[in-house]
Order: structure tokens, then C-alpha cells, then sequence
């Protein structure tokens, strides 16, 4: 059968890192690394239960924007564990639009509908994009004696940068330094002691630190990148929370069964103090006029037609431990008696390989 299988059946060898903006799918149906085995071999899982009908649509959809179709076809095995029968895109009574599932278990049937967060604005996703590709040219700098450590990156305006400019100009410079000094000079002086090597035209300015390489590990080449710099973060989302179920909320008008928003939030920083107050809002110093919640308040209730919210966690490594939180609205017209599984490893249907290799 042409839909049997999500992905192709075939001997891998490659075992490369995925470049920066490399297309997902296509990186997982190619490569030949052990930690990507088990990735596939939950998601043929669950592509083994989707429906025959939709296999052709959602593997379309993993090809072309892989992550919220990796989430909605996550879900539907999620609920399909559980026992529940589910319908794919349902007819409603009162409008020609489609929500996700209709969900069915003795006498609890509901609608859900699915909904990754975007972790990036447009503008914000087009310029990671253009990083993503200069991380790629730098990664292809000469590493033989020295990795890179990135110390700032600065984008003059929207073109991109020459790739093949950069890697002559910094493999020029690193072509006349030994790597000996470099590490006496480190070993004596701290990281802090090393110096800087730029690169400028009028497209982007690029600061950047050498880690010289231990005797050992010289000759060997691969990803020149050695360090990326950190990123960190607190709190701070409730609003895009709030928001990204907004865009939901009322698209299918009144309904005639409860209501469940699945949210994912594709990230180990989600807060459960952020979902709390994005739900049920927040009335402090933090916010001059208070911060309205989604379900509103007793006083003046919002958003009733939804009968509760689930919020996730998941990225395609971190499903053995993902974050999940639920919370019914307390004035919704049509409540639900719906109360989720927190075994993941069950109600995914994880493999005995994936949890092995992922969970921590």
C-alpha cells in the first residue's frame, strides 16, 4: 500500500549533524544516527494507527511544516491509547469548518482541536532563518586545530551573508596560527585571554573566539562550532498562551458537545505559573490594570464554549518527560468529564528504545 509506511525503507549511512534550516522530515527519513532510530520508530507507530483515509494529508503536512503535524499525529495516538475512537476533521451543525478530532469513549464524546504555539514572530523566524544558514557556513570552516566559540553575531540588514566570503576569510586567518601557543596562552591566561577574530561587510559583522583544540583531537574535522553562547529564560509567556488559545476559541461558533483546545508549547521552558495566570489571570503590581485570563471570572466569564485546556510540552526528544497541565474552565456551557493520562510512555505508546535513549 503506497501509505503503509511514513518513512521510506531503506539502508541509511549518513550520520551528519542536521544543518540549521534543513527540512525535518527529511533529515529523520535520511540520516543513519542511533538517536534518530527511535524518533522514527515511535512515529511509524503512530502513523500505524492514523486513519488510512489521512496518512497521505498529515505526511504531506510533516513534510512541508513538520512540527504541528508531528504534535497532532502525537495526540491522535495519545487519545487512541487511551481507548478512545476518534474521527478525524468531524461535521459540525452550524458552520463548514473542521475541528481536529471528535473523541468518543462510553458516554464522553468532545471536540478537540490541536494548536502549536509559534515560538517566533514572522520576522523572527525569517531572521533565524538567515542565521541558521550563516551557522551552517561557519560550521564549514576549517576545524582541523581549532574549534569556534561565537561571541556575537550582528545582522546589518535582510540579505544574507556570502557564506563562501566568511569561510575564506576566517580559514585565511586560521591557516597562520598554531594551535600550541593559542593553548598556553589559554592555559595560562583563562578563556577570557584569548583573542577575538571578526569579520565585517555590509551585511553582517561576526565576533568570534578560537578554542584550540587538545593534541589528541587535532586532524580530526566536523562541525567547526564549538560554542553557541547560552540562552536563558524565566517565565514571561502567559500572554502568548493566552493568545495562541484566542485564535481558537470561538472558530467553530456554538457547539453542541464540550470542547477540548490541545496547546503544545514545543519548549523545556514552559511554566506552570505562566499557564495559571494565561488561564485564570492575575491581579498584582506586575501588571498596572491586572492581566485578564483566559476563562475570565466569576463576575465576567470568558470563553465558555471551550470546556478545558491542555497544555503541553513536547518536542520530538523530550516526550518521555514532557510537561502537561489541564485545567477545565470553571463557566464553560458544556463541561467535560475528561481527565487525562500523565503516563506518557503508555498513552504515547513510547518504545522501549525511545525511553531508553531519552528519558532523563
Amino acid at each position: 500500500m503506497l501509505n503503509d509506511k511514513l518513512f521510506d525503507e531503506k539502508i541509511r549511512t549518513e550520520t551528519r549533524p542536521a544543518f540549521g534550516n534543513e527540512n525535518s522530515f527529511d533529515y529523520f527519513n535520511n540520516t543513519g544516527r542511533d538517536d534518530v532510530d527511535p524518533i522514527r520508530e515511535v512515529m511509524e507507530l503512530w502513523y500505524s494507527i492514523y486513519p488510512d483515509s489521512e496518512k497521505f494529508e498529515i505526511r504531506q503536512r510533516l513534510k512541508s511544516d513538520f512540527q504541528p503535524a508531528f504534535y497532532e499525529l502525537g495526540m491522535h495516538a495519545y487519545f487512541k491509547n487511551q481507548g478512545f475512537d476518534l474521527t478525524i476533521h468531524p461535521k459540525l451543525p452550524n458552520t463548514t469548518k473542521h475541528p481536529d478530532f471528535l473523541v468518543k469513549k462510553d458516554s464522553d464524546d468532545f471536540y478537540v482541536e490541536i494548536k502549536e504555539m509559534r515560538m517566533f514572530s514572522d520576522a523572527e523566524r525569517l531572521l533565524a532563518k538567515q542565521k541558521n544558514t550563516l551557522l551552517d557556513s561557519l560550521n564549514r570552516i576549517d576545524s582541523t586545530n581549532f574549534l569556534l566559540s561565537i561571541q556575537k553575531i550582528i545582522f546589518k540588514n535582510g540579505s544574507q551573508p556570502s557564506g563562501k566570503k566568511i569561510i575564506i576569510h576566517f580559514d585565511r586567518i586560521i591557516s597562520t596560527i598554531e594551535p600550541d601557543p593559542f593553548r598556553i596562552l589559554m592555559e595560562n591566561g583563562g578563556y577570557g585571554s584569548m583573542p577575538h577574530l571578526n569579520y565585517e561587510d555590509e551585511s553582517v559583522y561576526i565576533d568570534l573566539k578560537l578554542i584550540p583544540k587538545a593534541t589528541h583531537l587535532r586532524g580530526n574535522t566536523g562541525r567547526a562550532i564549538g560554542s553557541y553562547g547560552a540562552y536563558s529564560k524565566i517565565g514571561g509567556d502567559e500572554a502568548d498562551i493566552r493568545d495562541a488559545l484566542l485564535q481558537k476559541a470561538k472558530r467553530y461558533g456554538e457547539l453542541d458537545k464540550p470542547f477540548l483546545i490541545c496547546l503544545n508549547y514545543p519548549s523545556s521552558f514552559l511554566d506552570e505559573d505562566d499557564v495559571k495566570v494565561a488561564l485564570f489571570g492575575l491581579n498584582n503590581q506586575v501588571y498596572e490594570y491586572g492581566f485578564e485570563g483566559f476563562f475570565g471570572t466569576e463576575g465576567n466569564p470568558k470563553n465558555t464554549r471551550v470546556s478545558a485546556v491542555l497544555i503541553t510540552g513536547f518536542t520530538v526528544s523530550g516526550l518521555t518527560n514532557g510537561k502537561m497541565y489541564y485545567h477545565k474552565n470553571p463557566f464553560a456551557k458544556r463541561p467535560t468529564t475528561f481527565l487525562p493520562s500523565f503516563d506518557l510512555t503508555t498513552s504515547l505508546g513510547l518504545s522501549d528504545s525511545y525511553v531508553f535513549r531519552f528519558d532523563i
